[in-house]
C-alpha cells in the first residue's frame, strides 16, 4: 500500500486515529508532506512556476503554444466534441503557429456544456481516474466537470504558489471558514476542528451569534497569520467585529476572500475589522483561467502557464472573460465562456516586474446584470457606489423577474435606521431610478437571504434568461 494510501486510511477512520494522524502529518517537513499528501504533478509544477515566474514575454508565449498544441492534438484525437468540431471547421492542431490560431473557432459556452457534457470527456481516459465535481451553479447553470488527479494537484500547485506571494504555507498558523460539513473520523458536522497550526470553523454558523462570539474568541486565542473564507463569510464576521466594537486581529498578515467577487466598499470593511490586508483569487471549477491580487496592489496576476485569456466584447462596451485551460485533458474546455465581467489591465505589472498579464478589476458575473424596460441591460455592479450607505447593511441582494422592475433586498444590522434607508434610496435613485436606466427598484427589507447550495450568496437573484437581452 503506497504511503498516501497509509495516511488517507488512518485519516478519517475514528475520531482519535484521525486527530492523531493529522497531528502527526502537520510536524513533516514540508517538501515530505507535498509528496505525501499532493503528489509528483503537485511538486513539478510547484518548482516550475518558482522557476518560471520571471520568465519574458516570449518565453511565456512559447510556452503557451507548446501546451495548447498538445492540449489541441489530445482533444482532436480524443474528445467527441473538438473531434467533429475540428473537421466542421478544417482546423488541424498541428499547424498551430500562434496564440490567435485558435480565433478560427467559435466560443464555448456553459449551456453547451452542460447539454453535451459527455461529448467533452476524453475517451483514452479510463473512466476510474475520472473525479466529478460539480459546480455551484452561481451563474444558473450548474455543471459537472471531470477531472483527474493530476489536474487536481497541478491547480494545487498554482493555489499555493499565489498564496506564498503574501507568505503563506502550510507550516504557517492559518483559519479556514469551511462551508462544507467538518468531518473528522466519526464524528460528523463538527463545529470546528484544531489540529496542527489549523483551525477550520464551520461557515454554516455565520449568523448564530453564540457561535459568532464563540469564534471570534477561538481566533483571537489561536492567533492564525492567515484566515480564509468565502468572500459573503469574511464580510460577515467583519460587521459582527465592527457591530460588537471588538479588536481587530492586529498579528494577521491576511484575509483570504475567495470564491465571490469582492467589491471596494466590502474590502474597505473587511481591511478595517480585521486590521490586515484582503487578498483574493480568480479561479473556477472548469480550470480554464486561474489568477490573484499581486501583493503590492489590487490588480490581478492571470498565470499565463495557466492558460490563455481572451475578452469577448458584449453590449454596452462590458468585455466577458473567456478561457482556454492547459491542465484538464479529462475535459478540456477551449475558448470557454466564463460569464464574468472583467477588465483587461496592462500585458506587464510594474509593481513586482512579472511579465503576467493583469486584470484591473473582475465586475462580476453577467447573472448579475439587470434589463430595463426596454429590454437593455444594465450591470449592477457596486464598485461605484458609496462605501457609507451599507455600513448598517448586514447582506443585500437585487431581485428581477419582469424587465424594467428590480427589488434590493436588505438584511439590516441591528444599527440600521430610517436614515440609512434614506441614503440608500439617495444612491439608488441616483444610478438606476433614472430615464437613461429605465429600471424601478424598489427596497424590500428581508430577516435573511438564501445561499446558494454551494454557499455562496448571489449579488443578483436573476430569474430573466439574461442570454435573450444580450447583443454580441
Amino acid at each position: 500500500m503506497k504511503s498516501t494510501e497509509i495516511i488517507r486510511k488512518f485519516i478519517g477512520s475514528n475520531y482519535v486515529l484521525d486527530r492523531v494522524a493529522r497531528e502527526v502529518f502537520e510536524r513533516f517537513p514540508l517538501r515530505l508532506r507535498y509528496r505525501l499528501y499532493y503528489g509528483k504533478t503537485f511538486l513539478y509544477w510547484s518548482a516550475f512556476l518558482r522557476e518560471s515566474e520571471y520568465w519574458d514575454k516570449e518565453k511565456l508565449e512559447a510556452f503557451q503554444i507548446e501546451q495548447l498544441k498538445a492540449l489541441l492534438e489530445h482533444a482532436a484525437q480524443n474528445v467527441p466534441y473538438y473531434k467533429k468540431l475540428f473537421v466542421d471547421y478544417g482546423f488541424k492542431p498541428e499547424r498551430l503557429q500562434c496564440l490567435d490560431d485558435i480565433k478560427t473557432l467559435p466560443y464555448l459556452t456553459k449551456e453547451m456544456v452542460r447539454d453535451k457534457g459527455s461529448d467533452f470527456v476524453a475517451k483514452n481516459i479510463p473512466k476510474e481516474d475520472l473525479i466529478k465535481t460539480t459546480t455551484g451553479g452561481s451563474t444558473g447553470i450548474p455543471l459537472v466537470i471531470y477531472k483527474t488527479r493530476e489536474s487536481r494537484e497541478r491547480s494545487q500547485a498554482f493555489l499555493l504558489n499565489l498564496l506564498s506571494r503574501v507568505g503563506y504555507s502550510p507550516k504557517k498558523k492559518a483559519a479556514f471558514f469551511q462551508w462544507r460539513d467538518i468531518n473528522m473520523g466519526n464524528r460528523k458536522n463538527m463545529d470546528f476542528s484544531r489540529y496542527g497550526n489549523k483551525l477550520v470553523l464551520a461557515a454554516a454558523n455565520i449568523n448564530n451569534n453564540e457561535w459568532m462570539h464563540k469564534y471570534y474568541g477561538m481566533i483571537m486565542r489561536f492567533k492564525p497569520e492567515f484566515i480564509s473564507g468565502y468572500v459573503t463569510i469574511i464580510l460577515a464576521l467583519a460587521f459582527f467585529i465592527k457591530e460588537h466594537g471588538l479588536s481587530p486581529f492586529n498579528y494577521m498578515k491576511a484575509a483570504f476572500a475567495y470564491a465571490e467577487t469582492l467589491y471596494p466598499w466590502q474590502r474597505r470593511i473587511i481591511e478595517e475589522a480585521f486590521g490586515t490586508r484582503v487578498f483574493t483569487s480568480y479561479g473556477m471549477y472548469e480550470g480554464v483561467i486561474f489568477g490573484g491580487e499581486c501583493e503590492h496592489s489590487n490588480q490581478y496576476h492571470i498565470y499565463p502557464q495557466y492558460g490563455i485569456t481572451e475578452f469577448v466584447d458584449i453590449d454596452g462596451g462590458n468585455k466577458e472573460i473567456a478561457g482556454s485551460g492547459f491542465g484538464n485533458y479529462a475535459m478540456p474546455l477551449i475558448r470557454y465562456r466564463t460569464m464574468d465581467i472583467g477588465v483587461k489591465g496592462a500585458e506587464k505589472c510594474d509593481k513586482c516586474n512579472s511579465n503576467y498579464p493583469l486584470i484591473e478589476t473582475i465586475g462580476g458575473r453577467i447573472k448579475e446584470f439587470l434589463v430595463n424596460k426596454d429590454g437593455r441591460i444594465f450591470y449592477t455592479a457596486m464598485a461605484g457606489i458609496d462605501t457609507d450607505i451599507f455600513k448598517n447593511v448586514k447582506q443585500f441582494q437585487f431581485y428581477q423577474d419582469e424587465p424594467g422592475i428590480a427589488c434590493l433586498k436588505i438584511v439590516k444590522r441591528s444599527t440600521y435606521s430610517d436614515s440609512d434607508t434614506l441614503l440608500i434610496e439617495k444612491e439608488i435613485n441616483k444610478r438606476f431610478n433614472t430615464p437613461e436606466s429605465g429600471i424601478e427598484i424598489k427596497i424590500v427589507f428581508v430577516d435573511n437571504i438564501e445561499r446558494s447550495p454551494s454557499g455562496k450568496i448571489l449579488m443578483t437573484d436573476q430569474r430573466l434568461d439574461i442570454k435573450d437581452f444580450i447583443k454580441l
